[in-house]
């Protein structure tokens, strides 16, 4: 949960200080733009949701080179926004690939615990081979 926080603050900083905020040549309408994709992208990312965070991620990616190409922005502007979404992006995909990942092995946890009930219990008491009402390992009566 830690990782997930401090990737999710570090995403609000690093935006933020690369420009998602209005200033000079800047609109009030564009920096909202872009904060409000910044804010989706966070909020997703701290719900654990990398993959709704990796979209919101394009969809301001997007905002961005739109904002760019229409002249709101300036092109400094638009690289720095750009490389901190790429960062961000690695940060991301890397969370999402371990929270696959551990939901994997939960899976594979659960199958194994089932398959050593059903074994349990296809064994039952008394079914053991050497076991009271089993058979001797000798072949015996």
């Amino acid at each position: 949960m830690r990782r997930v926080a401090a990737a999710v603050a570090a995403l609000v900083v690093v935006l933020s200080l690369a420009g998602c905020a209005a200033g000079d040549g800047y609109s009030a309408a564009t920096a909202s733009t872009l904060q409000h994709g910044v804010l989706d992208v966070a909020t997703s990312a701290t719900g654990k949701d990398y993959a709704g965070a990796l979209d919101r991620l394009d969809a301001l990616e997007k905002a961005n080179d739109a904002a760019a190409k229409a002249g709101r922005i300036t092109a400094q502007r638009h690289d720095a926004i750009a490389a901190s979404v790429s960062a961000v992006r690695a940060d991301l995909e890397r969370l999402k690939a371990a929270a696959e990942q551990a939901a994997l092995q939960a899976q594979i946890d659960q199958l194994q615990q089932q398959q050593e009930e059903q074994q349990q219990q296809h064994q039952g008491p008394g079914k053991a081979p050497g076991g009271p009402g089993g058979k001797k390992k000798d072949g015996g009566p």
